[in-house]
């Protein structure tokens, strides 16, 4: 179960079906899901200067963008672009959720009588640790158990090896892929998701981190290429 935060409405956002996931009241400031940006973790990828209009890297798909990041990525034309880019979504408990912005989506409300379900999903944040590996490791570990344990169970990961990988503007990176199978699939949940991290711009302190994740095994399900392309696509902005 995934909680966005906004500034002025709670929703829950899921990646199955589940009857419990209901719009929430309203919280004050003081309420809201805490995100990097009080931290001294990197707050962006690297400065850039403002452009009148933004063109993808990959020819035919759309430019989401990250303010909280100074970042931008690109996605598939069908997906859907959250219209504020400063939504915060929050993966956990709200006192060390793994929260991003900038959030993209793949078939949102795919699911019956659940408009906020989804087959894919992306986003970017900031977390603490020595260098990108550590950082990349540590939130994909916590990403997929607070996104994917059903019923209090965990869910079966299987992660590559760290890879290091040069995003557009030759920011050095690390990317960590992992197939996630969930342990008791609920109502419209897919059996396996593939989950894709990179951290990048550590300070010796922390670093940026995107996070792209898309079910596997349904029809018209976003490849695990497709999400290297979004991950790649990572860049000032």
């Amino acid at each position: 179960m995934v909680l966005i935060v906004a500034v002025t409405a709670v929703v829950v956002l899921t990646s199955r079906g589940d009857d419990r996931a209901q719009p929430a009241p309203a919280p004050t400031r003081s309420s809201e899901v805490p995100t990097a940006r009080s931290s001294t973790v990197p707050t962006s990828v690297r400065t850039a200067p403002p452009t009148a209009q933004r063109e993808p890297l990959v020819p035919g798909w759309q430019v989401a963008e990250v303010p909280k990041r100074s970042a931008v990525y690109d996605v598939p034309a069908d997906w859907e672009i959250d219209p504020d880019p400063e939504a915060v979504y929050g993966y956990g408990e709200p006192q060390d959720a793994v929260t991003v912005t900038g959030v993209a989506t793949y078939r949102r409300g795919f699911c019956t009588g659940e408009p906020n379900s989804y087959r894919a999903t992306a986003g970017a944040t900031a977390r603490r640790g020595p260098d990108d590996t550590t950082v990349a490791t540590e939130t994909s570990q916590k990403f997929i158990a607070e996104a994917y344990g059903r019923d209090g169970l965990a869910p079966i990961a299987e992660p590559a090896p760290p890879e290091h990988i040069r995003l557009p503007g030759g920011m050095s990176a690390v990317r960590i892929d992992t197939e996630v199978t969930l342990p008791n699939p609920q109502r419209c949940d897919a059996p396996v998701v593939e989950v894709s991290v990179v951290a990048t711009n550590n300070d010796g302190d922390g670093s940026v981190v995107f996070i792209a994740a898309a079910d596997q095994g349904i029809p018209d399900a976003v490849s695990p290429e497709v999400l290297h392309r979004i991950s790649a696509s990572l860049r000032a902005g």
